[in-house]
């Protein structure tokens, strides 16, 4: 796979420059370095650009918003939403697709925005447009209801936060919620997730085992997260121990 809350008052409210593009950008774009998108893909080249400048550029500002996500948590728990997971892709993509950018699919010309992706050799469509609202609605009260209480839980350990953040990851991957840009988006939802609940942000050093891992949350049986969010403790591991 290639690769209005309080919270988006706060984002508005950061630094002038804090969401713009660098030079020497953040470590934590490393594991999107180096890619483009496909042809086919609606986010290939924006115009006036090459393929490789749309894509670093959706990078640097992926990495960007990474870097303001202690700012939110600082501030309160991050309650995650629709309008938070739209703020996120517009500020990635929407220097680049201002038409599409923070938009969740729907319908253009009458006709719904269906979304065909792959995932581990196996391909898969995306919620549909009616549909969509609706699912991440239900996702993020689920992430939000789960964090809450593992915060009001003094036995809560790692894992279940990292479960809870993993849950909310693949669920949105799943849905697929913009034509185009959703691994990048999504991934700003999973350290979100983390970081409300106290855990650093990750990077995913192996793309092709991340791959698999989420294949297995799409299509497996018996708590099918539990193979990536093991995955993923380990990944905050590695950066506790840095």
């Amino acid at each position: 796979m290639r690769p209005e809350t309080d919270k988006v008052a706060v984002l508005l409210r950061l630094p002038q420059g804090a969401l713009q593009s660098r030079a020497m950008s953040p470590s934590h774009g490393a594991p999107f370095r180096g890619f483009r998108d496909d042809e086919e893909s609606q986010f290939f080249c924006a115009a006036g650009r090459t393929p490789e400048e749309t894509w670093n550029l959706s990078v640097d500002r992926f990495a960007d918003i990474l870097e303001t996500l202690e700012a939110l948590a600082n501030a309160g728990p991050i309650e995650l939403s629709p309008t938070l997971l739209c703020s996120w892709h517009r500020e990635i993509f929407g220097e680049l697709f201002p038409n599409d950018a923070g938009r969740l699919r729907g319908f253009r010309d009458s006709q719904p925005q269906h979304v065909y992706f792959g995932v581990h050799n196996r391909g898969y469509r995306g919620v549909t447009p009616r549909e969509l609202p609706r699912r991440l609605n239900k996702i993020c009260a689920e992430f939000n209801t789960a964090a809450a209480e593992i915060r009001a839980s003094s036995g809560s350990d790692t894992y279940s936060a990292v479960h809870a953040a993993t849950r909310l990851y693949a669920k949105v991957l799943r849905a697929h919620p913009f034509v185009d840009g959703n691994l990048r988006g999504t991934t700003i939802a999973l350290n979100a997730g983390l970081v409300t609940l106290g855990l650093d942000i990750v990077a995913f050093k192996d793309l092709a085992r991340h791959d698999e891992l989420l294949g297995i949350a799409f299509v497996g049986k018996h708590d099918p997260y539990r193979p990536l969010a093991e995955h993923i403790a380990e990944l905050v591991g590695d950066t506790r121990s840095a």
